[in-house]
């Protein structure tokens, strides 16, 4: 939870000194093509891109903020819904972001431990639509 108010302090003050050059590079809404964690062909994440800050909303009970890290690359935290799937509900964990050369969104979660053991869980996206700023 430290993490998830570290990142929040963060969001919130980077916009003022963010650069302009990766404006747009996450925002949009993007759906998920492929996971270690199972297929998902419903699964969606909201990307709202302010400077070099981003606010992560997924369909399916969990939310992030970033920060830019370059011109393809974020890094952040966030936390799973309460009452959610019985192995994540509030769960907190790490979110690191890359674009790659296929213009794919490519997520890697890194989920609090559970009994002593963090799960990084991979996710696939594709942009389904380039949101107006």
């Amino acid at each position: 939870m430290k993490r998830f108010l570290a990142a929040i302090i963060l969001f919130c003050t980077a916009g003022f000194a963010a650069p302009a050059a990766a404006e747009d590079t996450f925002h949009g809404e993007w759906q998920q093509i492929a996971s270690n964690a199972g297929d998902c062909p419903s699964c969606r994440i909201t990307i709202r891109q302010t400077g070099a800050s981003l606010q992560i909303i997924a369909n399916n009970d969990w939310t992030a903020i970033a920060e830019t890290r370059g011109a393809k690359t974020a890094g952040g935290a966030g936390f799973w819904k309460r009452g959610t799937r019985k192995t994540y509900s509030s769960k907190s964990f790490d979110i690191k972001l890359r674009r790659n050369d296929a213009d794919e969104l490519i997520m890697l979660m890194r989920t609090e431990p559970n009994r002593g053991r963090s799960r990084t869980i991979k996710g696939v996206f594709q942009r389904v639509e380039h949101l107006k700023i």
